[in-house]
């Protein structure tokens, strides 16, 4: 009876449905973020402040630099006049806080994002555009020996003695990815001084180039070899020797280096290829009677690699470079006469504003974190 008891049960037990639990939906997040009419109001307002300082900021840098090309102050580049504006324009905004007469901290910040997706780009592509191509070409493989080589070597050099000094406790420690990145940014040098005392002393054109060149790609390898050590962080190294970790970095830039330069090579051939079918009398796109759409177009393809390089995890730095080389050298020969004025004038003076906007936020940025100065740090880099 007992056994056929528990049968009986067990069976019970097996044939009724087992107790679910009632789960509530959780509300599905908005895709856009909703605000009420009074933040809406307050954003708005704190964007307007925001482009008003910027432009007010940047129509005085305009003003200092063309009283700098006026009464010809070449022993002052305008990238340092324009820091140093930033910087009074930085203290006097500090005081101003420090009365409560306005808050503009916000308005003086510095974005990354800000940087790398709207003041970069222009000025990256305005010097590859603008490059001269026939000392450039000739001259391609000592210039490109210098850029990649000449800046990787300072980059380990610098890096490694920072790297080591910091595990003596001589300066400040930083592991080694931060003094790797730190040695990559200021391997690139802007010789802005060399080249106006080459262009005053009328020194030979290729030893020009050669200096001018190198300074045009060393920032795009700079940036590449700041990538590539913060690509390294992201993944686990903590079972990869030494020498499994170079070799995996040497990769990662050789990826990164050629698989953007390609990149942005094959967009400017595509750009090329799409302005020649303009001409004759078969095409079915003429772009050339609309200056305006021509236009338009040129400059889609001048953002198309960067976008499409960061998306796919190469440089769009270096991508955008090689693809202005290839555009000012194929393309701008196929644009109507109207479109090339336009595309030269237009990238300069983008570009110009752009580095002037760069120069003048670094100056107001000094106002807007608390720093910390490391005085051995400083010594011993520039040693």
């Amino acid at each position: 009876a007992n056994a056929t008891h528990e049968v009986i049960n067990v069976t019970l037990h097996a044939t009724l449905p087992a107790t679910t639990k009632l789960v509530v939906p959780t509300p599905a997040k908005p895709i856009l973020p909703v605000q009420t009419g009074v933040q809406a109001q307050q954003e708005e307002q704190s964007s307007g402040m925001t482009i008003f300082f910027s432009l007010l900021v940047l129509a005085i840098c305009i003003i200092l630099v063309h009283l700098l090309i006026k009464y010809r102050l070449h022993f002052l580049p305008e990238s340092v006049a324009v820091v140093s504006l930033g910087i009074l324009m930085g203290a006097f905004i500090k005081i101003i806080e420090a009365q409560k007469l306005a808050n503009w901290k916000e308005e003086e910040m510095f974005r990354p994002n800000m940087f790398f997706l709207l003041l970069l780009p222009p000025i990256i592509f305005e010097s590859g555009y603008s490059l001269h191509k026939g000392n450039f070409f000739q001259n391609i493989g000592s210039i490109t020996l210098f850029s990649v080589f000449g800046t990787a070597i300072s980059a380990f050099i610098v890096g490694g003695g920072i790297y080591f000094l910091g595990q003596a406790d001589v300066i400040y420690k930083l592991n080694m990815t931060d003094s790797f990145a730190f040695g990559s940014l200021i391997s690139a040098v802007d010789p802005v001084a060399t080249i106006a005392i080459f262009n005053a002393l009328n020194v030979d054109p290729v030893l020009n180039m050669l200096v001018f060149g190198e300074s045009i790609l060393n920032d795009a390898v700079s940036i590449v070899l700041t990538n590539t050590a913060e690509g390294l962080t992201r993944e686990n190294m903590s079972d990869v020797s030494g020498w499994q970790t170079f070799l995996q970095a040497l990769g990662y830039f050789l990826k990164m280096f050629f698989g953007s330069a390609a990149l942005g090579t094959l967009t400017g051939l595509i750009s090329a290829l799409i302005s020649f079918f303009n001409f004759g009398d078969t095409h079915h796109i003429d772009l050339r009677k609309t200056p305006s759409l021509e236009f338009g177009m040129m400059i889609i393809f001048a953002y198309l690699p960067y976008g499409l390089a960061e998306g796919i995890s190469l440089s769009g730095i270096m991508a955008i470079l090689f693809s202005g080389i290839v555009m000012s050298h194929y393309t701008h020969h196929n644009l109507s006469p109207v479109t090339q004025i336009l595309m030269q004038q237009t990238l300069r003076t983008v570009a110009f504003m752009c580095e002037t906007c760069v120069f003048a936020f670094l100056g107001l940025s000094i106002f807007s974190f608390p720093h910390k100065f490391e005085m051995s740090f400083v010594i011993w880099c520039i040693v």
